[in-house]
């Protein structure tokens, strides 16, 4: 408690009770003088990661590319200025779903920029005011012309590509999904080492699923 109280500079007796209300809520478990999350908190997770009916249609469907292309295929969506993962298929059964819950900036992910390009310039603005560039490898975009720029590519082109900018030996294309308002719902992205993941092999197959999934949502 004492730690918790230093790091948000509050004082023990407010730390306290708070902890005792997400105590008695059961979201926090006391284990000897050390608090932890509680697992409530994962259903709570569950729950919102299957809120919507269009992520189960986009998840039946990105299982669906995973098995034809063996590859890794992730459906993230955006909040508070960053895309988190909520659905992540792989054939490798020690991987699958080990991305799930993961957040990452938008200016070095291709969901992130397949997502961006969608956004109005005001929009990005606000994302990029909140987190800025952070630099996490040395391909990764640090300033907001060459931003602008890669996402006017990513408009002309119809997909978003992330060349080792997050992780290096990691490069992934991805593609938004869209509402039948014309809102963006989330991204669908196809990851996996460079040598391996040609745009001439990727891109058509991610197209028709995300045109396959836009079409059954607006079919509901």
């Amino acid at each position: 408690m004492s730690e918790i109280a230093s790091e948000l500079d509050l004082a023990n007796s407010t730390v306290h009770a708070h902890l005792t209300t997400l105590r008695n809520h059961e979201l926090v478990v006391k284990e000897g003088n050390v608090f932890h999350l509680g697992i409530k908190l994962f259903h709570f997770g569950e729950q919102a990661r299957h809120r919507k009916p269009e992520y189960e249609i986009v998840r039946r469907h990105a299982h669906e590319l995973s098995n034809r292309l063996n590859e890794e295929v992730a459906f993230a969506i955006t909040e508070h200025g960053r895309s988190v993962i909520i659905f992540d298929e792989n054939n490798d059964p020690a991987k699958q779903g080990f991305q799930v819950g993961r957040y990452f900036h938008m200016h070095n992910s291709a969901s992130g920029k397949a997502m961006l390009a969608e956004w109005s310039r005001e929009r990005v603005d606000e994302v990029l005011d909140r987190w800025g560039l952070p630099q996490e490898t040395e391909n990764t975009i640090q300033s907001r012309a060459e931003l602008y720029e890669e996402l006017a590519r990513t408009r002309e082109r119809g997909y978003a590509l992330n060349d080792q900018e997050a992780l290096e030996g990691l490069m992934a294309i991805g593609m938004a999904i869209t509402n039948p308002d014309g809102s963006v719902l989330g991204s669908l992205d196809v990851s996996g080492p460079p040598y391996r993941l040609s745009e001439e092999r990727i891109v058509p197959e991610l197209r028709e699923t995300v045109t396959e999934i836009e079409h059954e949502i607006a079919s509901r």
